[in-house]
């Protein structure tokens, strides 16, 4: 009798991995499923549950890993080691940013709160690193880094859906108010940003500055209520 495992043998990772995404980028979160996947893969569900037993939830957890392994080796090919704290978290947030945006929809990987694995503590670790040598204290620290990545993840979120068609549609719209009742936001039509990429540079850069002088004062704690000073 032979003892060799039944059905059909497991998939590459990469391969799930690289596909799960693809599913994500045509239609989001909700196309991601385990028999949406197993079809895509030309395998079958009962081969997929037996690499991931979790089911979807366990998918998701593993590819949001794999997407931060992929954050991860950007920071490292981009080589900021010797840049100034605030260089190095403010174009770490760009790359990060930039590689949600190249897999559109993966930004809800972490919409929740997610366990990391390797790669998310990793980048999680070195952050704190660096947030704490400011002078910061943990929980200032902590809670700059949570904020900053709710801002990424944001952005990352609408990316997905901002296209140049949807965004000539909001600047016609506003081009057809009244002037005399909507002046300052018929004002500002020409200087709508042309892409989201332009935007969340400028709400990071408008983060970093807030951050800069969270340190400067020589804040030490964060509390529920705002901040305290030693």
């Amino acid at each position: 009798m032979s003892d060799a495992p039944r059905g059909r043998p497991p998939l590459p990772l990469a391969e799930i991995y690289s596909e799960a995404l693809a599913l994500m980028a045509d239609g989001g979160m909700q196309t991601l499923g385990m028999r949406a996947l197993a079809r895509r893969l030309g395998s079958s569900t009962s081969t997929l549950y037996r690499q991931f037993p979790g089911g979807k939830d366990e998918l998701c957890n593993r590819l949001a890993e794999h997407v931060m392994a992929e954050v991860v080796a950007a920071i490292a090919a981009a080589d900021l080691t010797a840049g100034a704290w605030d260089t190095v978290i403010e174009r770490s947030a760009v790359i990060t940013f930039d590689v949600l945006r190249d897999h559109p929809h993966s930004a809800a990987l972490f919409a929740g709160q997610v366990l990391f694995g390797p790669a998310g503590l990793l980048r999680y670790e070195r952050a704190l690193d660096l947030l704490m040598g400011t002078g910061l204290s943990a929980a200032a620290a902590a809670a700059a880094d949570h904020a900053l990545g709710r801002l990424i993840i944001g952005y990352a979120l609408q990316s997905a859906m901002d296209t140049p068609d949807s965004r000539a549609t909001v600047v016609e719209y506003y081009r057809g108010l009244d002037q005399t009742e909507f002046p300052h936001v018929t004002a500002v039509v020409p200087a709508v940003p042309k892409d989201l990429r332009t935007e969340f540079v400028f709400a990071l850069q408008t983060f970093m500055d807030g951050l800069r002088s969270l340190v400067a004062e020589g804040s030490r704690d964060v509390r529920a209520g705002g901040r305290t000073h030693p």
